[in-house]
């Protein structure tokens, strides 16, 4: 080990590093950008244009919106499922509908302050994965070297499921608030790391696991207990925020976690959830070249998909177990309890339900999935291959209304 860098060397350390992001570079992050959201785009299209739709479920009837074929081709699809809990929400608010509080409140306010439409929906989430795109790069240069960043942030952008990065959809805002929190904890802003954690928890649950995250970054460079117990209050602040707004609509601060059994989500051991994974995975593996059926009419069942919910935690368990020595003891804080929400709280018709949506949520397996790539990258060209295979198929699904994540 080298020597310990004092406070004012990593100041300068960071300087430097800093001083190297310069207009190239913030333009060749903004061509990613571009470019992955036009691959999304272009498949989705294609896919509302010439595939099979299936039928989809709106809350009590008020969405979605309407439109001819160019706008449902290009904006109406980005608003499926969830989307359209979130426009709800925008427009008519909480009130008489405990099975909305499931969804949290700042994306949707977010989407209100702006007009509550489509358009809105999908300027705020692209808006806000650029930001989060910038960010990421920022924080993975310093935290581990410019190769990494690189690969974090195409990694993050063509991810099979980022589609739900241009979505009416939390993930942007979220990973938007989480690399924020992670770049202000690395310089040391403690107190702006409280605010952000705050509004990432007022965006989704996850946002509360947040808090083991900073004690234990902040007390791992500062040695303060108490510093770290405080600093690390601000999801709790945010949840009180939520719960509190609850209580005042409908009496019942945890009205969000109880409403989760409209999904069929229930407590079961992480080994329960894995076998019956793995038992509906085998007798639905024909979702990997039954296309028809992948894309037949009629209402979206979801049985298919527990296919590729397999293969997405396969995939990220592999991940974790070669390449997450790489990543450091706060990452692991927060992945840790964020698998357990999946594992522990499963859905009846699909028990790995969203996980590979909540990927992002889970991000430290995008950011293993890098170091992996950036370390040995004869297993680059497969990655690849797999990834934009599975973001086209993906695409067409959600475009058609097939896909249920």
């Amino acid at each position: 080990m080298g020597q310990q860098l004092t406070r004012q060397d990593e100041s300068a350390v960071d300087h430097a590093s800093s001083s190297h992001v310069g207009l190239s570079q913030i333009a060749l992050l903004m061509f990613v950008v571009v470019l992955s959201r036009a691959f999304f785009q272009e498949i989705g299209t294609l896919a509302y244009i010439y595939l099979p739709h299936a039928w989809v479920d709106a809350p009590q009837g008020e969405i979605p919106p309407h439109g001819g074929l160019w706008f449902q081709s290009v904006v109406g699809f980005w608003a499926h499922w969830d989307g359209y809990w979130y426009l709800s929400i925008a427009q008519y608010g909480y009130q008489g509908r405990p099975t909305a509080t499931a969804f949290f409140p700042l994306y949707p306010w977010l989407l209100h302050l702006f007009g509550a439409t489509v358009w809105a929906g999908i300027a705020l989430s692209l808006f806000f994965f650029a930001i989060s795109t910038l960010v990421l790069f920022l924080w993975a240069q310093k935290e581990w070297d410019s190769h990494v960043a690189w690969m974090a942030v195409v990694v993050y952008a063509f991810f099979p499921t980022a589609y739900y990065l241009s979505a009416v959809y939390t993930e942007s805002l979220y990973m938007t608030w989480v690399f924020l929190t992670l770049y202000l904890v690395q310089a040391r802003h403690y107190r702006l790391a409280f605010v952000t954690t705050v509004l990432a928890t007022l965006t989704s649950i996850y946002g509360l696991l947040l808090a083991a995250l900073l004690f234990v970054r902040i007390w791992q460079r500062e040695k303060d207990f108490w510093r770290a117990a405080v600093y690390s209050l601000g999801p709790i602040l945010g949840l009180s925020i939520y719960m509190g707004f609850l209580t005042w609509r409908f009496h019942d601060p945890l009205i969000f976690q109880s409403v989760q059994s409209n999904w069929g989500r229930h407590f079961a051991w992480p080994w329960v959830t894995l076998d019956q994974a793995v038992h509906d995975a085998w007798l639905h593996h024909q979702a990997l070249w039954n296309f028809p059926q992948l894309f037949a009419t009629g209402p979206a069942h979801g049985f298919d998909i527990n296919f590729y919910d397999a293969v997405f935690m396969f995939f990220s368990l592999v991940i974790i177990v070669i390449y997450g020595r790489y990543l450091p003891l706060y990452l692991w804080a927060y992945l840790v309890p964020a698998l357990c929400v999946t594992l522990f709280f499963p859905s009846d018709k699909q028990p790995l339900m969203s996980f590979p949506r909540l990927i992002f949520e889970d991000f430290p397996i995008l950011l293993a999935t890098a170091i992996g790539l950036t370390r040995q990258p004869f297993w680059r060209r497969g990655y690849w291959l797999g990834s934009l295979y599975l973001g086209a198929l993906l695409t067409a699904l959600f475009a058609t209304a097939h896909w249920v994540a």
